[in-house]
């Protein structure tokens, strides 16, 4: 869906008429360009020669630790995608430039409509997520798999799943918050409203992870749902916070350029990631995160 003529499949899925749609694709991807939706300088769109390097511009979300967020001391932008891509960058001779994006629909927005040249941020690529995606995305090949996991309040009862794997009749029924359009909300969109089993009233969605988080520990929401290896993360991190149990959804990360990926990038992050793979830095870097 080259050029914003036709609504994303996501937000079709939302039940929002076509028309209506493609008028507020248009406007969120205009505000997120120029009011700012991102941090870091303005956006310099498609990659630039720099000397004997040529500038791509990689979007990114944080927080989204151990993936992607920035050190509260230095400022720098860190994880696991970053440091992959970096080095990805390195192996083709690119000057990397980051933006960060404030939510993760601007950071969408951004990768369809050329606002950058690449998106870096756990992005799902498998499933149904995934083949709507493929609808306005080029991704590159798998590096990661993941699940989604329940984050509840640290003794709280209010969700409790006795196998350690949550399913729909365990969630029912309890307030939730999600971040959104990502995985974690059309599951919840999905098996959850959808189906009739929770109402929407009962369910709230923000633009970033930390939103997330602060509703449920201001008991606003009863549990959220995210990635599992960002979950992992904030219960070693936070003592309030505890892992009710897993989702397996199996999704599987990659790196996103715009539809035809018109600057002919994909295959160059595949080789350097192949390469990678065989050297041992991608097993290195993957260590250095995740352990």
């Amino acid at each position: 869906m080259a050029g914003g003529q036709v609504p994303p499949p996501e937000a079709m899925k939302s039940g929002v008429k076509g028309s209506i749609v493609a008028l507020l694709v248009v406007i969120v991807a205009v505000i997120g360009f120029v009011a700012g939706a991102y941090i870091g300088g303005p956006l310099l769109g498609t990659s630039k020669s720099s000397g004997e390097k040529t500038t791509v511009v990689v979007g990114t979300n944080t927080p989204f630790p151990p993936m992607e967020f920035r050190n509260l001391t230095s400022g720098n932008l860190e994880g696991l995608d970053i440091d992959l891509m970096n080095e990805i960058g390195s192996r083709n001779n690119w000057n990397v430039v980051w933006r960060d994006f404030q939510d993760w629909d601007a950071l969408l927005a951004a990768i369809k409509f050329g606002g950058v040249d690449i998106g870096a941020s756990s992005i799902t690529m498998s499933g149904s997520v995934g083949a709507q995606r493929n609808d306005s995305f080029k991704f590159s090949e798998p590096y990661y798999l993941a699940n989604q996991a329940v984050l509840v309040k640290t003794g709280s009862t209010a969700v409790t799943c006795p196998t350690g794997q949550c399913n729909e009749s365990n969630l029912a029924n309890k307030t939730v918050a999600t971040q959104t359009l990502t995985t974690s909300y059309w599951w919840v969109q999905g098996n959850l409203v959808e189906t009739g089993i929770t109402p929407s009233s009962m369910v709230s969605d923000f633009g970033s992870v930390s939103q997330v988080i602060q509703e449920l520990l201001n008991n606003r929401v009863q549990w959220v749902l995210v990635d599992k290896p960002i979950a992992e993360n904030l219960v070693a991190g936070n003592s309030q916070l505890t892992i009710a149990g897993t989702i397996i959804t199996n999704e599987l990360y990659g790196f996103a350029a715009a539809k035809a990926d018109p600057l002919h990038l994909i295959p160059l992050i595949n080789n350097a990631l192949d390469s990678m793979r065989q050297d041992g830095t991608f097993d290195r870097i993957m260590h250095k995160w995740l352990g």
